[in-house]
């Protein structure tokens, strides 16, 4: 039987180190994953002894969730190619997905921000022919949600990243 994990000790610990302590708890070979995500899954694990994992049907929805995500990507990934513009460039919509363009209509999305729960949802309304998204936020339309989230922090933040669409992409060092 392995000794105890102490979970305010992870986050000071080397990764050299939470590599030894996975193999020792979970008895193979850790997944090569950055620092923080080894330690998540190391805290996991342990509250999973003490307290018990996810009951049948919440690990029915997680696994659920994850073949809908990776159909949504495949989907994504077998698109056309973008086309190249005269001079050569790929078009800025073809670099990367435009998130808040992405979302269907009706969408709602909640982020709670300093002790308080903010809900804007998701329209679209159609211009010569063309359809066009815009944010509903407290009773306002506005085009962004960058706007939406000034509006919200006071400050310019990212719209998509303040509502979790989007993430980082920084590494962390072993």
């Amino acid at each position: 039987m392995s000794a105890p994990i102490d979970l305010a000790t992870l986050p000071r610990m080397s990764i050299k180190e939470l590599r030894d302590l996975w193999k020792e708890h979970v008895g193979r070979a850790p997944p090569t994953v950055q620092k923080r995500l080894l330690i998540r899954e190391l805290a996991w694990r342990v509250q999973e002894r003490v307290h018990g994992g996810l009951d049948a049907e919440t690990a029915r929805l997680l696994k659920s969730a994850i073949r809908n995500a990776r159909q949504t990507t495949q989907c994504v990934e077998s698109s056309k190619q973008p086309r190249r513009s005269r001079r050569g460039s790929v078009p800025s919509t073809a670099r990367g997905p435009r998130v808040a363009n992405d979302l269907p209509p009706g969408t709602r999305l909640v982020r709670e921000w300093r002790g308080r729960t903010h809900e804007v949802t998701v329209l679209e309304s159609r211009t010569g022919g063309k359809a066009r998204r815009s944010f509903r936020y407290r009773d306002q339309t506005f085009k962004t949600l960058t706007e939406v989230a000034k509006a919200i922090t006071g400050i310019h933040w990212s719209g998509p990243r303040f509502f979790g669409l989007t993430t980082s992409r920084r590494r962390e060092s072993p």
